[in-house]
């Protein structure tokens, strides 16, 4: 898989358990997590988005999502973007 750079925007695969946050939704990468002991696969802190506004914050494995060409910062009109990505 290819590396996600920070504030790329991704798409998750899966629902994520107790959370609002359902396959399909939209999400900028905050930071890469280094696999652990009791996760062996790295994963990702992202921001799901959801009608312009963050819908949470989760913790999910690099496998659960899928990368989008656009990355926060990119444009000068982001906060425009944010509404066309989502």
């Amino acid at each position: 898989m290819n590396h996600i750079q920070l504030f790329q925007w991704v798409e998750l695969k899966y629902d994520v358990p107790n959370s609002l946050i359902k396959k399909g939704d939209k999400g900028v990468v905050l930071d890469y997590l280094q696999p652990t002991k009791k996760q062996s696969e790295p994963g990702y802190n992202l921001e799901v988005f959801k009608d312009g506004e963050t819908l949470d914050i989760v913790s999910v494995p690099i496998s659960w999502v899928i990368a989008l060409p656009e990355v926060w910062g990119e444009n000068k009109h982001d906060h425009l973007k944010l509404n066309e990505v989502i």
